[in-house]
């Protein structure tokens, strides 16, 4: 190592180093991409089957995942390419796809809130949040070609970090969407938890159909989509703590740090893929038999499937269940002992 020349400057130049603080950042980054990369393809594969993308949420949730895949698809190459124009691209789509990857999560922050307000959905709102996400990310991410400021940026490719005016290139280009995400959706998120709480949860009155439809939407359209701002307002703290510190004192970057910073930014995908495939709706279509059902019968609008259970008072029973992909919000199941249904909404 050169005089002036720190550790992380060394595994940039070398991705083969032998430090182990570089093999660390080499294996969590790559590990983090494959995960994000798997999982949100296993995901989109369910939304598929389930043809869950007929859902205006479900198809907020699509565009998510997209760009995630994306943005770990490029953490998968080794060191940051140099000063080459291959990196100069690389940098292009790691701001692009992170920028919009930022963007679609503050879109369904706003999405929230205005369902959280209205109790009324838009789907005219779609082409609007397209043509804003993707025109605002493209134009901010060609910035950057103009004087030739993208290139090595400690792990990665990106926007440097040489003069004052790349640092302001960073924070206009990115930082500024991040810290509105992260902060702008802590509060948007506190206060529909507190909207949601007060107008339906805090209702001790008789019943009542508003309230009912209330609970209902929420746990149809809000409910589905409220921990997404949460994950980037975790994940985006971690990586601006890297970034600041970088910039504070660039000569001292912190193991940690960085550390952190090479695992959480590839990982947004697996985390987001998580939280979708968690949803108890989804685990219950994840059953085997379920699955092979929607998989066997995905060109039908309804299938039909049975599965032997056990009566509580001992004995097996049968139990039908009828799924529609034809865009209802509902999944039914019928016990043949009775002849009963049960209906279970399709994205609770």
């Amino acid at each position: 190592m050169s005089s002036g020349e720190t550790w992380l400057d060394a595994c940039v130049a070398d991705p083969d180093n032998r430090d182990s603080r570089c093999r660390a950042i080499t294996i969590g980054r790559t590990t983090s991409a494959v995960l994000s990369m798997v999982g949100c393809l296993f995901a989109l594969f369910v939304i598929l089957v389930f043809k869950k993308f007929r859902f205006f949420t479900q198809r907020l949730v699509i565009n998510v995942l997209c760009v995630c895949f994306l943005l770990a698809s490029l953490s998968l190459h080794t060191g940051n390419l140099g000063h080459t124009t291959e990196c100069s691209v690389a940098g292009f789509f790691r701001n692009l796809f992170g920028l919009t990857q930022n963007l679609w999560i503050m879109c369904i922050e706003i999405h929230l809130l205005i369902m959280t307000i209205t109790q009324t959905r838009y789907p005219h709102l779609e082409r609007v949040y397209h043509g804003v996400v993707w025109s605002t990310g493209l134009l901010l991410s060609l910035v950057p070609f103009i004087g030739d400021h993208y290139g090595p940026a400690g792990i990665w490719c990106w926007i440097k970090s040489e003069t004052h005016y790349e640092n302001a290139l960073r924070v206009i280009c990115y930082y500024f969407w991040l810290l509105l995400l992260v902060f702008g959706g802590g509060g948007i998120y506190i206060y529909i938890i507190y909207r949601v709480y007060r107008s339906v949860y805090a209702y001790e009155g008789t019943y009542t159909p508003a309230v009912e439809a209330k609970k209902r939407n929420y746990k149809k359209n809000i409910r589905p989509l409220i921990l997404y701002p949460f994950v980037g307002l975790l994940l985006g703290s971690i990586s601006t703590a890297n970034r600041l510190q970088n910039w504070v004192n660039p000569n001292q970057p912190v193991f940690g740090l960085n550390l952190a910073h090479s695992i959480v930014s590839p990982l947004w995908g697996f985390v987001n893929a998580l939280l979708y495939l968690m949803n108890r709706d989804t685990l219950h279509q994840l059953k085997p038999a379920v699955f092979a059902a929607a998989v066997r019968n995905w060109g039908k609008t309804t299938f039909t499937f049975t599965k032997s259970a056990e009566q509580s008072g001992g004995g097996p029973v049968v139990v039908e269940y009828t799924i529609r992909q034809d865009g209802a919000d509902e999944v039914t199941g019928a016990q043949s002992r009775d002849d009963s249904s049960v209906g279970v909404p399709l994205m609770e």
